[in-house]
């Protein structure tokens, strides 16, 4: 269960990345409780303000209202909407492919429409989410009922059953409302010019779009992917990595490679070798190699990532 929980937080620190790399909103002062604190106290999200419009639901019947980070993000076919209350140190995050203006599901096997919430006053601190169930089923609806795209604001309502499988816990999340949520639609890009990535898949050169890095929950992600977020290949190490070579693993050290929003691929085998991870300078160097199989299951198809390296700054 706790390998299910671990990857997760990976897939949902991918989402995420489309908020978090955006100049506005940082990570950087995350608490060891997973508490987010915007620098200063005040987060700016994209459109100005602390909190554009307002983002409100009921968490097991208890009011939640996104007063510190109200925002979203739409760019490479794809949307995410946050909200963050420091106050009480929960947060909601939703993403989905982009449709514009619909219905849409969260089912536990789809890759590309999650939903997750996080109550940091819990311990263990770990995300609940739609496609955490043990069983089939629909667990919730997102629906985007309108997008004004000269405003960049969008709005809509949802509702979702998350579950831990960490624990069994689960929440229900009712009546959720956003009203005029400033949207971005920049920032995605590489961090900066400095910046690479590669690795071959199957002996063929893995081309992509988009390269991100972003520091979550005590975890250095580095995401390359390719518009609507896949295919995606992503690293994830502890923040604290020092250099040297760590095996992949399902709870430290992992490895994933998406080959579409439907396919989730994770490391069964291989290794990490970190060659710089400067907190000073918020940049992250190293090589790769893995095979990538079904996750959970380490069933076919063996595909074999070579030849990887990366050198990012993270947010």
């Amino acid at each position: 269960m706790y390998i299910r929980t671990r990857l997760l937080l990976f897939i949902l620190v991918v989402g995420a990345i489309f908020i978090s790399c955006q100049k506005e909103i940082t990570y950087d002062n995350a608490d060891p409780n997973g508490v987010i604190t915007p620098p200063g106290g005040v987060t700016t999200p994209p459109g100005g303000g602390g909190v554009t419009g307002s983002f409100t639901a009921k968490i097991d019947g208890t009011s939640f209202v996104a007063n510190t980070v109200a925002t979203a993000n739409r760019e490479s076919g794809v949307i995410v909407l946050y909200g963050l209350s420091s106050s009480d140190k929960k947060n909601i995050l939703l993403r989905v492919a982009d449709s514009g203006v619909h219905n849409y599901t969260f089912t536990v096997n789809s890759m590309s429409n999650f939903a997750a919430y996080t109550d940091s006053a819990l311990s263990p601190v770990a995300a609940f989410a739609t496609n955490q169930w043990p069983t089939e089923g629909n667990y919730g609806n997102l629906d985007i009922t309108s997008i004004d795209t000269t405003h960049k604001t969008m709005s809509g309502t949802f509702s979702l059953k998350v579950y831990r499988s960490l624990d069994n816990k689960q929440r229900t999340i009712s009546n959720g409302v956003f009203t005029n949520i400033s949207y971005s639609t920049n920032g995605s890009q590489q961090v900066n010019s400095k910046d690479s990535f590669r690795v071959k898949i199957a002996g063929t050169d893995f081309l992509y779009t988009s390269l991100t890095g972003v520091n979550y929950f005590g975890t250095i992600s580095v995401s390359a992917s390719n518009a609507g977020g896949s295919p995606t290949v992503g690293i994830s190490v502890p923040n604290t990595a020092t250099p040297g070579t760590y095996a992949f693993d399902s709870f430290t050290y992992i490895g994933q490679y998406n080959p579409s929003n439907s396919v989730f691929l994770a490391a069964d085998g291989g290794n990490v070798t970190i060659l710089e991870n400067n907190t000073t300078t918020k940049r992250i160097r190293g090589t790769f190699n893995f095979l990538a199989n079904t996750a959970f299951t380490h069933d076919p198809p063996n595909i074999q990532l070579t030849e990887g390296y990366f050198s990012v700054g993270y947010n």
